[in-house]
C-alpha cells in the first residue's frame, strides 16, 4: 500500500496536475454510463481505477459554497460539436433527474503512471440534472442540483445499518479473466483477495464479508475507510 494519500499530495509544494473525471448516469431513462474527462487537458482516452474516460470538451461552473446555508446549483456544458451530447438528447430526452458525478485526482495517480492509485481521489461530488437551459450547435447546458437538495428528500437517504456495508462489490468475470467494476460502488481495486470469512483466497473467490474488518484488510488499518455502514450508530438508553 502506498504511503502517499490524496491529502498529503494536496498539501505538498508540488502536488502535480489536477484531473477532473466525470460520469453521467443515464440508466434511469434507459441509457448507460458515460465517462469523460476534460478534452482540453487530454487528447486521448485515459484510465483511472480500470475505468476508461473519453476526452470531451466540458465546462463545470458554479460550485462555490456560500455561508448563507444554500447548496450550490452548478451548470455543466458539454460540447455539441462531436454529436455525443446531441445523440443522448435525441435518444433519451433532456436527461432530467439523471446523475452527474465528479471526482478529482492528480495526474500522477492515473492508471499507467508510476504512482497509480485508484483509491486517491477527492469526492465524489454528486448532482442531479434539474433542467436543460440551453441547446445549440456549439454546446448543451444543464442546470444541476445537489443530490440531497431534492423536495421531500430525507437525511440519511437509506436505512442506517451499523455493522454491515451495503456497497456493491466488484464481481469476477470468468469469461474475461478479470474483475467487472461496471456496477461496483466499493472503490477497492487492489490485488489482495479475501473470502466471506476474511481469509486469503484466489481472485475468483474474492468476496466481501461486509464488516469493518473486511474494509481494513483491503484498505489498511490507518486508511480513511469507505465503509458503507454506520458504525457510529447505536441504541441510546435514557
Amino acid at each position: 500500500m502506498k504511503l502517499a494519500t490524496i491529502y498529503q499530495s494536496a498539501q505538498s509544494l508540488t502536488p502535480g496536475e489536477t484531473v477532473s473525471l466525470f460520469r453521467i448516469d443515464v440508466s434511469s431513462v434507459g441509457g448507460g454510463l458515460l465517462y469523460f474527462v476534460q478534452g482540453a487537458e487530454f487528447d486521448k482516452e485515459i484510465e483511472f481505477g480500470g475505468i476508461k474516460y473519453q476526452p470531451m470538451d466540458v465546462e463545470f461552473d458554479g460550485l462555490e459554497v456560500t455561508g448563507q446555508g444554500s447548496l450550490p446549483s452548478p451548470t455543466i456544458r458539454l460540447s455539441n460539436t462531436d454529436g455525443i451530447a446531441q445523440t443522448m438528447i435525441n435518444t433519451f430526452g433532456d436527461l432530467l433527474g439523471c446523475e452527474v458525478r465528479r471526482i478529482r485526482t492528480f495526474k500522477r495517480f492515473l492508471d499507467g503512471q508510476p504512482d497509480a492509485d485508484p483509491s486517491c481521489f477527492f469526492g465524489p461530488d454528486v448532482f442531479l440534472i434539474e433542467r436543460k437551459t440551453s441547446e445549440n450547435s456549439v454546446y448543451i447546458e444543464w442546470e444541476l442540483s445537489a443530490a440531497i437538495d431534492q423536495e421531500g428528500r430525507m437525511i440519511p437517504g437509506r436505512t442506517m445499518i451499523r455493522d454491515t456495508c451495503l456497497w456493491r462489490y466488484r464481481t469476477w468475470s470468468p469469461s474475461q479473466g478479470h474483475f467487472d467494476y461496471t456496477k461496483a460502488q466499493c472503490p477497492y481495486t487492489g490485488n489482495a483477495y479475501y473470502d466471506e470469512n476474511n481469509l486469503p483466497t484466489t481472485p475468483s473467490k474474492d468476496r466481501p464479508s461486509r464488516t469493518l474488518a473486511c474494509c481494513k484488510l483491503r484498505f489498511g488499518e490507518d486508511a480513511a475507510l469507505p465503509f458503507g455502514g454506520f458504525p457510529g450508530a447505536g441504541r441510546v438508553s435514557t
